[in-house]
């Protein structure tokens, strides 16, 4: 007889219909695990979901909405009625754990879909969800794992020097990207004693894989190619005054910026400033096999950075043979390795980008060997397979604790 597969409840915001490393996850764990989904999100993203990613049928019922308001107050009331007199969890929690019984039932009703799940593990996909979500270790005497991504970090709780401290003292195993991350949160409290994983995120070669030819580099202008959120961490506004140098000293060159956001109206200033509205365009958001076809015809992928915990856009360049330009933001130096599939910039560097952007163009065959060392440190490090390996070693551990 088969053994019966351990339930895992991974927890997000939302619906991973954009996040492929977030949804690669939870498909391919599957494999290995029972692994349900808990989030807060709209009914009509989970067909768009299971579209998208072409799921079978039986992937629907592993997904669950936290949001009260698609249930009804008689149903609400009903699977409280179970909770209650089904579990003797829920009755100490409302009536033997600390905090308000008005607090824990709202935040019983919020996480009503665990309960009936009965997880082994309840892993969140971010810090900033564990410090939320904590009390399910009382309500289901599930292992709790944290996964700490950037902005739980760099930006979450800035002012408050214990905001992590009961996320520290509850969970079970913690997740960082990378070491970066790792480091930032120790800053913040984290003293190391949790078991602990650092694993990167991992993307399809199925879909960013192409053979690279030294004829791709051969061109008459330099196409450089961003892919992100407008948004002030990502330092476009850096990366454009600094091919506005290329222009400076005529340089070839055409900047594809793939992404949209609140900080464009910002960008399209500066561009119009710098006299480069027919070098640098918006492509708005793309999706996966547009953003490749993009990679295909790219010679530079520029990730100018302030702020960054590892990015995937990163990775999947190099997958697709680009050579890589980015800051040293956070966890960048780990994604890309300096001189060898690309450049690590200092952030806030106009000259030390434009420097970069330069050597690219003067160095067309040094192009195509960094292209393939890029393809290589992706298909060695950073791979969906490896990703799932990876958490799964990091559950089975978790487990085999007594």
């Amino acid at each position: 007889m088969r053994d019966k597969k351990r339930r895992i409840l991974v927890v997000m915001h939302s619906i991973p219909v954009d996040s492929g490393f977030l949804a690669a996850k939870f498909i391919k764990l599957n494999e290995r695990f029972d692994v349900h989904l808990l989030c807060w999100d709209k009914p009509e993203n989970i067909d768009l979901f299971m579209e998208t990613y072409r799921l079978p049928a039986d992937f629907r019922k592993r997904i669950h909405l936290g949001n009260s308001k698609h249930f009804n107050v008689f149903k609400i009331l009903y699977c409280l009625l179970v909770c209650f007199f089904g579990s003797s969890r829920v009755r100490r929690y409302l009536f033997g754990y600390k905090g308000a019984f008005v607090n824990k039932l709202k935040f019983i009703i919020k996480y009503l879909p665990a309960l009936f799940i009965h997880p082994a593990v309840v892993h969140f996909e971010f810090g900033t969800l564990a410090k939320q979500g904590l009390d399910l270790k009382q309500l289901t005497g599930a292992k709790l794992v944290a996964s700490f991504r950037g902005y739980d970090l760099n930006y979450a709780g800035l002012d408050d020097i214990g905001y992590y401290k009961e996320v520290w003292d509850e969970i079970d195993a913690v997740h960082f990207l990378g070491a970066d991350i790792k480091k930032r949160a120790v800053a913040r409290g984290y003293a190391g004693s949790k078991y602990e994983a650092l694993i990167p995120p991992g993307i399809d070669l199925n879909v960013f894989n192409t053979v690279v030819e030294a004829s791709k580099f051969e061109v008459d202008a330099l196409h450089i190619v961003s892919v992100g959120r407008l948004v002030w961490k990502k330092g476009y506004e850096y990366a454009i005054r600094a091919v506005a140098r290329l222009k400076e000293k005529n340089i070839p060159f055409v900047y594809h910026i793939i992404g949209d956001g609140p900080h464009r109206q910002a960008l399209e200033f500066t561009i119009h400033e710098l006299g480069l509205q027919e070098n640098v365009v918006f492509c708005g958001a793309m999706n996966a096999i547009e953003v490749k076809n993009e990679l295909g015809i790219a010679q530079v992928f520029l990730q100018p950075s302030i702020s960054e915990g590892f990015s995937n856009a990163v990775v999947e360049a190099q997958a697709m043979g680009v050579p890589v330009i980015c800051s040293d933001a956070d966890g960048l130096p780990e994604n890309v390795a300096d001189n060898i599939t690309g450049f690590v910039t200092p952030k806030w560097n106009v000259q030390a980008i434009a420097d970069k952007l330069e050597w690219c163009w003067q160095h067309k065959a040094e192009l195509l060997k960094m292209g393939k060392a890029g393809q290589h440190r992706v298909a060695t490090y950073f791979t969906q397979e490896q990703q799932s390996d990876a958490f799964a070693e990091l559950y089975n551990k978790l487990l085999s604790q007594a």
